[in-house]
């Protein structure tokens, strides 16, 4: 299904600018929070939703090890003068970080360097996005993705230098949402991502365009094949094997069921007038996705259709009876909910909704944070 387009006004809240080069201001957490006891695995806040990290700089990303015993995200230490997007390895409860791994080059402090969109695999290897280049610079210098023999990223071999291309697209220079087909194949979504404001004296943000399914050989020097028919891909999930995707598109409700073997298609799962379904993530007959919330899919007047996205409201669904529950929180706007292997417990980032006045009018109004830190929750 095409989705239906729409041009797209000046922004109404201010989105998510995340990347490599860009560092952002503090987002104002407001509620104080004690560290727990070094050593120990107390979360930061262990009122539901149970907030795991607390940075004022972003943590995202967030992947379960398959066996469930600890969790790992991207993270950015406000500490660092280089502004490092490092990895980090949480216990499964939150608490204090088992591992962080931050200087991938031989630059070390002298350079920014990204470890993104983690994706353990279940004979423990790890792929990664990998980024490096020069401190403030608006790209990076080298980017691709990378596997590691273990959860070490400093030992991981590069597989896929970014940007590259497939016959008959645009070059993608954006990979996001990395994940294992069993131990052999990766899938992912591959994009165009510019840096663009909205209007005259707005902020600018990245925005992502030309998005499609990926899948890449994990052996070194294969070629990345795109999925036919994902055009304006928003999330993808590994199935029940490797032969199985779940995804979902820009503007549309619903999330597919793919067979990668045949081609063959059906719709898993319509949210229908809860709103755009995306950032999809499937364990077992457990299904979770951000539906609704500040999503808008339109026409943007230089990369054509996009779909900017602020955060949403998490849903689960049981994919044998279509049962939906939604773990809405009026405190937050989510994205990228990742399941545990067991199906019983999701950890999202959460981006807060703050309430400020604008200058020129005097009239308050809600804008949502552009940095977010991890949450747990319990899947019912």
């Amino acid at each position: 299904m095409t989705p239906r387009v729409k041009v797209y006004p000046p922004a109404w809240a201010p989105l998510r600018t995340l990347g490599l080069f860009v560092v952002v201001a503090g987002c104002g957490h407001t509620d104080p929070f004690t560290s727990p006891p070094y050593g120990t695995d107390a979360p930061f806040d262990p009122s539901p939703p149970v907030r795991l990290t607390l940075n004022s700089l972003p943590d995202l990303g967030a992947a379960w090890l398959p066996d469930g015993s600890a969790i790992l995200y991207s993270t950015q230490p406000a500490a660092r003068a280089d502004n490092d997007l490092c990895l980090a390895v949480l216990p499964p409860t939150g608490g204090r970080q088992l591992q962080l791994t931050c200087d991938l080059s031989v630059g070390g402090l002298d350079s920014t360097n990204a470890i993104e969109s983690p994706a353990p695999s279940s004979d423990g290897r790890l792929a990664f996005v990998e980024s490096s280049g020069t401190i403030g610079a608006s790209s990076a210098l080298t980017q691709g993705i990378a596997i590691a023999p273990s959860l070490d990223p400093r030992g991981a071999t590069m597989v896929q230098r970014i940007p590259y291309t497939v016959a008959g697209e645009p070059a993608h220079n954006h990979v996001g949402g990395l994940r294992w087909l069993g131990t052999g194949r990766l899938v992912f979504i591959g994009g165009s991502v510019a840096n663009l404001a909205d209007c005259a004296g707005c902020p600018a943000s990245n925005v992502v365009a030309d998005l499609k399914i990926v899948t890449l050989d994990a052996a070194a020097g294969a070629s990345p094949a795109v999925v036919s028919g994902t055009d304006f891909a928003s999330g993808v999930s590994v199935g029940g094997n490797e032969d199985e995707i779940y995804y979902t598109i820009g503007g549309d409700s619903r999330v597919f069921r793919r067979t990668l073997s045949t081609g063959d298609v059906a719709v898993a799962h319509d949210f229908g007038a809860a709103g755009i379904a995306r950032d999809v993530h499937v364990v077992g007959n457990r299904m979770t996705a951000v539906v609704g919330g500040r999503a808008a899919f339109g026409l943007n007047p230089v990369l054509g259709p996009t779909q900017r996205d602020s955060g949403g409201v998490v849903h689960v669904v049981d994919l044998a009876s279509s049962t939906d529950q939604s773990l809405d929180d009026p405190r937050f706007l989510f994205r990228h909910p990742a399941l545990s292997p067991t199906g019983d417990r999701l950890v999202a980032e959460g981006y807060p909704l703050q309430i400020f006045t604008d200058p020129g009018t005097g009239v308050a109004d809600t804008m949502v944070s552009p940095i977010g830190d991890l949450y747990l929750f319990g899947a019912p």
